[in-house]
């Protein structure tokens, strides 16, 4: 038979609770309050501008890329078909103020022609 958790125990579980909650809250805002790198800005607009598209609005927020859906995990939410092109991004940088961008899909948009060079200033490119 197990022993009830005493009160302290109790405390400190809630305690590790909250502080968990606590972090994830912060690193949300941090990365709502971080910015794309500029290069990366760069490659995607001439990537775009050579494919003939636009960033949709669900993560191209106010010109920032890095936002709105492009900070979600989810894989439902990168692939919806009304999030193409999408994009994926990692805010973890420089003490969570820059953002790269880590996935790209471009999904049945049936473009032809080369595959632009500007791929290449993509560095944390992942998954395409």
């Amino acid at each position: 038979m197990m022993k009830p958790l005493s009160s302290s125990s109790n405390f400190l579980l809630y305690f590790f609770l909250f502080f968990l909650v606590f972090f994830r809250c912060i690193q949300s805002i941090n990365a709502q309050n971080a910015t794309t790198d500029p290069s990366e800005v760069r490659a995607l607009n001439s990537i775009f501008q050579q494919w003939g598209i636009q960033a949709v609005d669900s993560w191209n927020i106010s010109g920032e890329p890095c936002s709105g859906t492009a900070l979600t995990q989810s894989s439902s939410v990168f692939e919806d078909p009304t999030n193409n092109p999408a994009i994926r991004c990692d805010c973890s940088f420089e003490n969570n103020t820059l953002c790269h961008i880590t996935s790209l899909r471009v999904y049945a948009l049936d473009k032809r022609g080369v595959i632009p060079k500007e791929l290449l200033d993509l560095p944390f490119l992942e998954f395409l």
